[in-house]
């Protein structure tokens, strides 16, 4: 199984469209009247941001751990049958 990176657009905007949609059911719901419902949408913005911002940084700081690793690494080979190690330099 390949890992894939997040794509933190697709992220962001499905947070958005769960907090719209979230909002509309407590709206339906309940005897809540479109002004303080109104007050939630920046909320929703605002988290939806947060956790792209924080998804930037994940991504980011583990793309950089797996560079340095694969620098880290040296590169090796297995001879068939063997079971000997070279260094292919």
């Amino acid at each position: 199984m390949t890992k894939r990176p997040i794509s933190i657009s697709h992220l962001v905007f499905g947070l958005i469209f769960l907090g719209v949609t979230a909002i509309w059911v407590v709206g339906a719901a309940t005897d809540v009247q479109a002004p303080a419902l109104a007050l939630w949408g920046p909320v929703v913005l605002i988290g939806a941001g947060v956790v792209g911002l924080a998804a930037i940084v994940v991504n980011s700081r583990n793309r950089a751990v797996s560079e340095r690793f694969a620098e880290a690494a040296p590169l090796q080979t297995q001879h068939a049958g063997t079971g000997d190690m070279e260094d292919p330099s």
